[in-house]
């Protein structure tokens, strides 16, 4: 069920894996990394895209730069955890996770 894995937030794995995928420069890249593959992956579930992608952004607006060890990336996104943002994201993954359910069922 889409809905429960959106709540699953990610570990330090899952950035390193991110990391060895695209090897973002930036956080704009990490992003969009993410944004397009999150679900084509079965690497990582959606919440831990929507968490990651929240926590990215927070970072970036925060004008962190990234750093290039995943394990050091990993603990700036979760220092800047935005409670706020994190929902809303969740709420994309949800909108996504239903959207590609309804596409495979038809």
């Amino acid at each position: 069920m889409p809905q429960r894995k959106v709540y699953q937030d990610y570990e330090e794995e899952d950035v390193r894996d991110a990391f060895d995928r695209g090897h973002p420069a930036t956080w704009n890249e990490l992003i969009n990394l993410l944004e397009r593959h999150g679900l084509a992956q079965d690497w990582i579930a959606p919440g831990e895209v929507a968490h990651m992608i929240a926590d990215a952004k927070q970072a970036r607006k925060d004008n962190v730069p990234i750093p290039q060890s995943p394990s050091q990336a990993y603990r700036v996104m979760k220092s800047h955890r935005n409670p706020e943002l994190v929902r809303q994201e969740e709420q994309h993954w949800i909108d996504v996770s239903e959207n590609r359910t309804r596409e495979t069922r038809a």
